[in-house]
């Protein structure tokens, strides 16, 4: 697959090859960062949106969270949702994972699953940042939550791709990539580079994002549908 690039990568900065993750201050919407699993397969997403009120239990809500399309085994697949507060939902519904296997920056997907009310969505952002500029990372691939801050890169792939100058873990896919409190897209891939504390898991860097804007669409309208 040949990959056009529009806006090259500008730097390599040389934190980049001196430590792995630069922690970044805790935030509220911390909260709204998730663990996703489903058929053995597993990965990391963001609550974005409010649908409705669940009727089965007040202290819920029916909203939607995006994550990697190559962390969900099947349209159909089950999924459970660990939340950072130690809630964990399950039932959770796949409303759409789109297709990579032909375009690697077109990796994201939407669930629909019961979110604690204490759970705020995050906005997403139209705002593109500019090389050089401050960005926030998190997942959960180390076992466990981790945030931290990173150089924006540039888009490639005709802006749907995000390149970010960092490290991942294999687990944190569909983690947030944010921009001013803000999503502009989810961790989907990167090369890889060794393993992570003699785990199966590979450390992978550069980062590399599908742009939230290959699915804002469906997004406003499963939303403007409830509120219509």
């Amino acid at each position: 697959m040949r990959l056009f690039l529009i806006l090259a990568i500008c730097f390599v900065p040389s934190q980049l090859f001196a430590q792995y993750w630069e922690p970044s201050p805790d935030k509220n919407y911390h909260n709204s960062i998730v663990e996703v699993q489903g058929n053995g397969y597993k990965g990391s997403g963001t609550v974005i949106g409010f649908i409705e009120d669940s009727e089965q239990n007040p202290d819920y809500y029916m909203g939607l969270i995006i994550t990697a399309a190559h962390v969900i085994y099947s349209q159909d697949t089950p999924m459970t949702i660990k939340f950072l507060n130690g809630c964990v939902t399950s039932g959770g519904i796949v409303l759409q994972a789109n297709d990579y296997s032909s375009d690697g920056f077109n990796d994201i997907a939407i669930i629909k699953a019961l979110i604690p009310d204490s759970v705020v969505p995050v906005e997403l952002s139209d705002e593109n940042p500019e090389c050089g500029d401050e960005v926030e990372l998190a997942g959960y691939g180390a076992e466990k939550f981790r945030h931290w801050n990173a150089d924006y890169g540039g888009t490639i792939s005709e802006r749907d791709g995000i390149i970010v100058f960092s490290w991942g873990i294999q687990g944190d896919s569909g983690g947030p990539i944010i921009y001013k409190g803000k999503v502009i897209g989810v961790i989907c891939h990167g090369s890889s580079l060794k393993r992570y504390k003699d785990t199966p898991r590979l450390i992978v860097g550069p980062v590399y994002g599908t742009n939230v804007s290959k699915i804002k669409d469906t997004i406003n309208k499963y939303t403007k549908d409830e509120e219509s």
